[in-house]
């Protein structure tokens, strides 16, 4: 049976190892420290030597940002020596003093001076900002990237509500969170039987790789197997959470529930905070032991509102499929390369007389135990062992006979080498609703290294008829038994070991990844490159790397660089081969907002982003853009940057990529939720809907090379009714000014802004230049 079984096992404590003898066999070592020790002490060493690393890595980002600091600082002394000898520099100065305090001086200056005065402006003012920006380009890229300690690396977090404690069992709920964590996630297991100290908004451990096992502070206690969550317990539970989110730093995640009594907590969870819900059921809980009417009723409400229910059992897919937004079948599985390894030759059973019959698991109600008492009394000779705690008082008369043997509950890490003394692998359940709903684990791990099974003819297993021998009555069964012990097929062995393996649980957690990410609509990711093939590279790296929306797309357009960018790119295709990341390949530069067209044209989300090449992304960059957009009057959406003329620059104090990301998480978190009014979204990194890209058109490929193209589709954005928002829980790095600086160089940059600028007022009227200064609405 699974991992959640009556309320009484929720309170279960660690399994007591072995003997001492034991633990000096295989899996051990002749110290006689056990495996779970070793696992322990090695996973510490790992942890200290990434802190180490972690630690060394600080320091020579701190020893880059002093160096980067004293070269800006001997920069500036320099700077401002030429500016005191220069007349020229005055003037400029003086301008731009002027044109900072007054929009009037600012449209005087465009409509009175004269084309080369104003070139001469701005080839300076472009070549301090690119100059400054290189500065920081060569502090960043020496720099290896890091992760916040313990923040998810482009993989969401998983909020596991539970029903029991991890250490309960290892069945699998433990599995399909461990191959999560496996894959990168971050898991928060929140057990409701884990209680915080007084005073304390929760507690927390790790119990496994990238696992966190959390005790919530509730207002009271509260039967979790028979009643709802009260209120009181509600707030306590989402004041204790928001808590916990903030130290943790979870922004994006994925719900998990196992037991209806968190519906109440779950759905609050997926209103406010747009995370997609799963409900994991793992079995028929109205027939039940002891389950409570209210949670039965709470189990229909979470049905209804999950996005995603998953089934161990077709007979639960049945009777949920209709109810819910979305239902599948995900049976149970095995951990087979842990059980074919670790089956070898043991002493744990060594002193028993063959041939012995085994079962693990718990000993719990719907266990027939009246059934293994007519096998051991009619087989004296056999050994019948069981493995598992014990949760009846009435075990049959089992316990008094002599070739039974009540082992206790043994460490997961143990079950291999159990399994290893057994002649003949038993699931001897009483037949009910409840049982015939199970798809029992233990099945998958007896057959893992091609045991004989013999089971009462659950309905679950009739798929496996093959593998298995079924027996109703109980001198069936015995009869059963006596045919697994003389079989003799090696061909039927080979069959069960491959079905093992081809339901191993990271075929389980596949499907439902699969599953979770047609939760989330495609979002279409274009950006443009034109050279600078190392900026591209950072760029797409840290989408891959940042960005734990499950179902995007890339779309790399090249305006036909010169430098090694296109063989870039078809190597990062070879680097990233899970990432959907499409390539199109321009034999001239068609220009900004072109080659953008040909992007979206080649785009299949419902959601569009224009992305610069000269950026970098941070976590949860994409995803709040995404909320931000949920809002129907919403057109376009933008983060706020370290570099761009408006708006949407804020103040930084970052030298280094670590240091970025550390800023971009601080005030992101600080900042959740929040966007304010904008007039112009610049391009360099833009949200839309591809509904609202369809109403309002292409970007208009008359402005060519770029320039204004910006300024022009938001006022096409906002002239068909929509808003367009800038938001600060998003936070893109911004290069800025990579492609033009051949252009800035030449000179030819100022004949372009003049070109553009006039076809723009051509459209508009005058063209408002854009500010820093800014006084935000604040919107929740």
């Amino acid at each position: 049976m699974k991992n959640n079984t009556e309320k009484q096992l929720l309170y279960s404590s660690t399994a007591s190892m072995p003997d001492g003898k034991d633990d000096q066999s295989d899996m051990g070592t002749q110290s006689g420290i056990s495996r779970g020790e070793i696992l322990a002490l090695r996973q510490t060493i790992d942890e200290l030597e990434r802190e180490l690393k972690n630690s060394k890595d600080v320091i020579a980002s701190r020893d880059v940002g002093i160096a980067w600091l004293r070269s800006e600082v001997a920069a500036l002394k320099l700077t401002l020596e030429r500016r005191r000898k220069s007349f020229r520099y005055l003037v400029i100065d003086g301008l731009y003093l002027i044109a900072e305090r007054s929009r009037l001086a600012r449209n005087l200056g465009n409509m009175l001076l004269p084309s080369r005065v104003k070139a001469l402006l701005h080839s300076e003012s472009l070549k301090s900002q690119l100059s400054s920006q290189l500065h920081t380009l060569q502090s960043l890229q020496g720099d290896e990237q890091s992760l916040f300690p313990g923040v998810s690396n482009g993989k969401m977090d998983v909020v596991c509500l539970a029903n029991i404690e991890w250490s309960a069992r290892y069945q699998r709920p433990q599995h399909i969170m461990s191959q999560f964590a496996a894959k990168g996630h971050r898991i928060f297991y929140i057990a409701r039987s884990i209680m915080p100290a007084q005073g304390e908004p929760y507690v927390m451990k790790q119990v496994a790789y990238n696992i966190y096992e959390i005790g919530l502070e509730f207002h009271d206690s509260e039967e979790f197997y028979a009643h709802r969550m009260s209120q009181e317990n509600l707030s306590a539970a989402n004041r204790s959470l928001a808590r916990l989110m903030v130290d943790a730093k979870i922004r994006e995640a994925l719900i998990v529930v196992h037991l209806s009594y968190w519906t109440a907590l779950a759905v609050e969870l997926q209103k406010k905070r747009a995370w997609r819900l799963q409900y994991d059921c793992m079995d028929e809980w109205a027939d039940f032991p002891d389950i409570g009417q209210q949670l039965l009723q709470e189990e229909e409400i979470l049905i209804e509102k999950s996005d995603l229910v998953t089934v161990t059992a077709s007979l639960l897919e049945k009777k949920w499929q209709a109810a819910s937004k979305k239902c599948i079948l995900v049976r149970n599985g095995v951990e087979f390369e842990f059980f074919s390894s670790n089956c070898v030759k043991n002493e744990l059973l060594a002193h028993l007389e063959k041939p012995v019959i085994g079962f693990y698991g718990a000993l719990a109600p719907w266990v027939d135990f009246q059934l293994v008492h007519y096998l051991a009394t009619r087989r004296p000779k056999w050994n019948f062992v069981l493995v598992g705690d014990c949760f009846v008082k009435d075990l049959a008369g089992i316990d008094r006979l002599p070739n039974v043997h009540l082992l206790g509950k043994k460490a997961y890490e143990y079950m291999p080498r159990y399994l290893h003394g057994f002649d003949v692998c038993l699931i001897p359940f009483k037949l009910n609703k409840v049982t015939h709903a199970v798809d029992p684990v233990k099945f998958y791990e007896y057959i893992s290294v091609g045991k004989p099974v013999v089971s009462v003819p659950l309905e679950e297993m009739a798929i496996y008829g093959d593998y298995v021998y079924f027996a109703r009555e109980y001198a069936d069964f015995l009869n059963k038994v006596e045919v697994a012990l003389k079989e003799n097929d090696p061909d039927l062995t080979q069959r069960r070991i491959q079905l093992a393996k081809n339901n191993d649980w990271h075929h389980r957690y596949l499907s439902m990844e699969q599953a979770l990410q047609t939760l989330y609509e495609k979002c279409s990711i274009v950006v443009v490159s034109y050279n600078n093939a190392d900026l591209t590279r950072q760029c797409i790296e840290s989408i891959v790397a940042r960005t734990m929306y499950p179902n995007y797309e890339v779309i790399i357009v090249d305006n036909a660089s010169q430098d090694d960018t296109r063989d870039m790119l078809r190597s990062m295709q070879r680097q990233f081969p899970g990432l959907k990341l499409k390539l199109i390949i321009n034999d001239q530069n068609r220009g900004f907002a072109a080659a953008n067209n040909q992007g979206i044209a080649q785009a299949e989300g419902k959601y569009v982003v224009l992305l610069n090449n000269d950026t970098v992304v941070t976590n949860d960059w994409l995803e709040s853009m995404l909320r931000h957009l949920q809002k129907s009057d919403i057109g376009l959406v933008g983060p706020v940057t370290n570099s761009v003329g408006n708006e949407a620059k804020i103040a930084v104090d970052y030298v280094n990529i670590e240091q970025m990301h550390e800023f971009a998480a601080r005030y992101t978190i600080a900042n959740e939720g929040r966007h304010f009014e904008i007039s112009v979204l610049a391009m360099f990194c833009v949200a839309m809907r591809r509904e609202v890209f369809d109403e309002i058109g292409e970007l208009d490929e008359a402005f060519g090379i770029g320039m204004f193209e910006d300024d022009d589709y938001c006022r096409r954005i906002q002239s068909a009714g929509y808003r367009t928002v800038c938001a600060e829980d998003s936070f893109v790095h911004h290069y800025g000014q990579a492609s033009f600086k051949k252009l800035i160089d030449s000179g030819e940059y100022q004949a372009i802004w003049d070109r553009n600028q006039a076809y723009f007022e051509k459209k508009w009227g005058a063209w408002t230049p854009h500010t820093n200064n800014r006084n935000p609405e604040r919107l929740t």
